[in-house]
């Protein structure tokens, strides 16, 4: 009945044998953590396969969330899921900042709800009169490793501890729990040390969470990770250093590609196109006259003049502001291997899936709110994940060209990550405010219960200097300090 789902692979990989009998087989909690590259979505449907195992037809009251922090992951398990679910009568429904309030009707109908942590967060703050909620039974949330990112993190962590709070106080207020559903919790994060507080996080009082640590060796397509350094001079600016990396490009490529396609993140939009002229200039790609005739008829079909002039010479630039037409063309020209060359913003490096067999970061730094700064380590790591192309390759290559003064510290993070903390610290009055507002919290006891609820709890417990508690505190001293 379920077989349709997996149809894509003849055997599941080494990480996905390893989560299955506890995904397929339990009700338990899961986190995996695992290289960007390990099948995880494999991981999420056998998740959904066995609620639909266990939950008895027709399945009118049954939702099941994901949650992912970038709505072009979003947009991309959407496409997936609605091919692969809806022929065994399952509906999914988008919900990204994109798509307006109507959606809550068609939410009331959708099996599957595909979402953002933000757009999540506007869902669920009016979760008494929303009896969706109180409907899911599986909560997947990938990457969860954002939840270190100092902006967004905190939402990714309030929302998941709201579900949490939810489901107690409907254990409160429901005298026969057996009429209380369960609630599965189902996380994957990118390769990280501490994965066991994520685990511990989503672990409850009955059961606690299943923890699952992948190896980088394990990745399917094994990785070569190279750093760059190049020379800065003080005086010279960003966008000074950015241009120069233009020129680098055509050697990199040379080196490095093996004749397989190239994807190269830049820092913005107009970056993106720039180098991607420079290079059609400088590099000279060998295309078959099949891939000639291929890449015309892609080009006959572009909005875009520039870009059809660059596509003859092999080389494409894709970034979110296009014509969203012109952007699926170039991804399927790059996907079947037709395109030597496509340039991106890390934006799109987050959502959509366009492997490749070497992703080159151009810069480290990138353009955000009218500044330079670097990437966050979970972009870099989100870039690096699209090396490899499991079903044609078994070695890839990343190169960061970076500049010489924080070469060292890449060398460091491809190594090892750091350990994930919590972000909500930060915000914590603002949150805890919605909370209260919205009646989740309506004693100081729920709202101890709340904040033991949060991932911030348990880390602070475990580093209570990095959330401004003196060292010497124990469980019972910051459980004081937080009273």
């Amino acid at each position: 009945q379920f077989r349709s789902i997996f149809k894509e692979f003849p055997y599941f990989n080494y990480a996905q044998s390893k989560a299955l009998d506890d995904l397929l087989y339990t009700d338990r909690n899961f986190v995996i953590s695992a290289p960007t590259g390990s099948g995880k979505t494999v991981m999420f449907e056998l998740a959904i396969t066995r609620l639909l195992m266990e939950a008895p037809l027709p399945w009118l009251n049954i939702k099941v969330v994901y949650m992912a922090p970038i709505k072009a992951l979003c947009s991309q398990r959407f496409d997936d899921w609605k091919e692969k679910f809806g022929p065994i009568g399952l509906s999914c429904k988008e919900l990204t900042g994109d798509t307006v309030m109507d959606d809550l009707f068609e939410i009331h109908h959708a099996h599957i709800i595909i979402t953002t942590p933000e757009k999540w967060d506007s869902m669920t703050r009016r979760w008494r009169d929303n009896s969706v909620v109180q409907l899911v039974r599986l909560f997947l949330i990938d990457e969860v490793h954002v939840i270190k990112d100092e902006s967004r993190g905190a939402t990714l962590e309030v929302v998941v501890s709201r579900m949490k709070t939810v489901q107690s106080s409907l254990w409160r207020h429901l005298e026969n729990h057996d009429t209380v559903p369960p609630l599965r919790f189902v996380a994957v994060s990118a390769t990280i040390p501490n994965a066991e507080d994520i685990a511990e996080w989503l672990s409850d009082s009955k059961m606690s969470a299943v923890c699952l640590k992948i190896d980088e060796d394990q990745r399917p397509v094994k990785l070569r990770k190279i750093v760059l350094g190049f020379p800065c001079s003080d005086s010279q600016t960003e966008f000074k250093f950015d241009l120069t990396l233009n020129y680098k490009i055509a050697s990199i490529i040379q080196t490095y590609s093996e004749q397989k396609p190239a994807l190269v993140f830049c820092a913005t939009r107009k970056g993106v196109q720039q180098a991607a002229s420079i290079l059609a200039k400088d590099a000279k790609f060998l295309l078959s006259i099949e891939q000639k005739q291929r890449l015309q008829k892609s080009a006959n079909s572009l909005k875009d003049a520039k870009l059809r002039d660059l596509l003859m010479y092999g080389v494409a630039y894709h970034h979110a502001g296009m014509e969203v037409a012109d952007r699926k063309i170039i991804e399927g020209a790059f996907t079947v291997g037709d395109l030597p060359v496509l340039f991106t913003t890390s934006t799109l490096a987050m959502g959509v899936n366009l492997p490749a067999h070497l992703v080159v970061i151009k810069s480290t730094m990138h353009y955000v709110g009218g500044m330079f700064q670097e990437y966050s380590e979970t972009d870099i790591l989100q870039m690096i994940g699209r090396a490899g192309r499991p079903q044609f390759d078994t070695t890839a290559t990343a190169v960061i060209m970076t500049r010489w003064s924080t070469k060292e510290k890449y060398i460091q993070m491809l190594n090892g990550a750091d350990v994930i903390e919590s972000s909500l610290h930060r915000h914590l009055v603002e949150h805890l405010n919605a909370e209260i507002v919205l009646h989740t919290v309506t004693d100081v006891t729920v709202a101890l219960e709340w904040i033991r609820s949060t991932f911030l709890y348990i880390r602070a417990l475990k580093n209570p200097t990095h959330y401004g508690f003196s060292s010497g505190l124990d469980k019972t001293g910051i459980e004081a300090k937080l009273q």
